[in-house]
């Protein structure tokens, strides 16, 4: 997860849902966002003090709490910042991290800076499932578009690296792997606590004897894998450092069969994002490996999320 997505300053009055009112909440996103790598740059008492953490605190919970009201329209900030949960849950984690890493701070201010975390849910309650935050309801339109062709159908496979909680292998499951001998493999640390979520949530789907899990760093664990073009999709969404996105890629595209489609995540997140690093952009190594496929595949979406469809062989003259 990235850290705070954006923010504000101090909390304004509520302003009616058009435009105007979107381009201020993305304004109120990004300083939080700016303050808090500020705060990452200079760590230290001089700058990160009891007065300017409690301040970042309490402005990113009353944002949150006017975009929970409806008060803030936020249908278009993004594909990653147009849910509250998402918002949520990045300042959520960056205010625990910042307790845990000022022991300057009187016991005074890390006791407010906790009842605020206390008071931001960390998990919202789906169905039978439990998610922290909702990464996948703005790609659904064109997964199913672009899947049709696999919903339903036996023997298909999909191979997914980065699961985390289990939102989109879980999506898969429920609306392209439905037949009895479908297969997923999904490659992750499956750390905690995310991991045990991830078990939790795959067993309420009823679907976890078909799904194989894969645990470690998605460069060795691709590597055990046979070197056969048995996959029909492939979904990356694991490190977005860009050398990671590219290996991912060369690594998996092996695995692809003919025909099958490839499904990158975050293409345009440093255009939604402040980089912690240069070099944490999924883009560069997904632009890298377009270049390097450019005769083997085909795009067929290029936006937030990237989707290639791997050329069928020709016979060679």
């Amino acid at each position: 997860m990235n850290p705070p997505d954006g923010a504000p300053a101090s909390a304004a009055s509520p302003q009616p849902q058009d435009e105007a009112s979107v381009q201020d909440v993305s304004a109120r996103l990004r300083s939080l966002e700016v303050r808090f790598r500020e705060f990452e740059k200079a760590f230290g008492p001089e700058l990160v003090t009891d007065t300017a953490l409690l301040g970042w605190t309490r402005d990113f919970e009353t944002l949150v709490t006017l975009m929970e009201e409806g008060r803030a329209n936020i249908a278009q900030l993004g594909p990653h910042a147009a849910r509250v949960d998402n918002i949520r849950l990045n300042g959520r984690q960056a205010i625990a991290k910042l307790i845990q890493t000022t022991p300057w701070l009187t016991a005074e201010t890390h006791g407010e800076m906790q009842a605020i975390v206390d008071r931001l849910p960390a998990y919202r309650q789906v169905g039978p499932y439990r998610f922290s935050s909702d990464w996948m309801s703005k790609c659904e339109p064109d997964w199913r578009r672009v899947l049709a062709p696999l919903m339903g159908r036996p023997e298909v496979r999909a191979l997914e690296i980065g699961s985390y909680e289990g939102r989109s292998a879980i999506w898969l499951l429920e609306n392209v792997l439905t037949h009895e001998t479908s297969r997923m493999v999904c490659v992750d640390l499956f750390a905690a606590p995310y991991g045990q979520v991830f078990d939790e949530n795959l067993a309420a789907s009823g679907a976890s004897q078909r799904v194989e899990k894969l645990v470690g760093l998605s460069g060795s664990a691709l590597r055990r894998l046979p070197p056969e073009p048995t996959f029909d999709l492939i979904y990356i969404d694991g490190s977005h450092k860009a050398f990671d996105v590219l290996e991912d890629a060369v690594l998996s595209w092996r695995l692809l069969r003919p025909g099958g489609v490839m499904i990158f995540d975050d293409y345009e997140m440093a255009a939604h994002h402040v980089p912690s690093n240069k070099l944490d952009r999924p883009d560069i190594g997904i632009d890298a490996f377009l270049s390097a496929a450019a005769t083997q595949s085909e795009v067929v979406l290029k936006a937030f999320q990237v989707i290639v469809r791997k050329k069928e062989l020709t016979s060679q003259p």
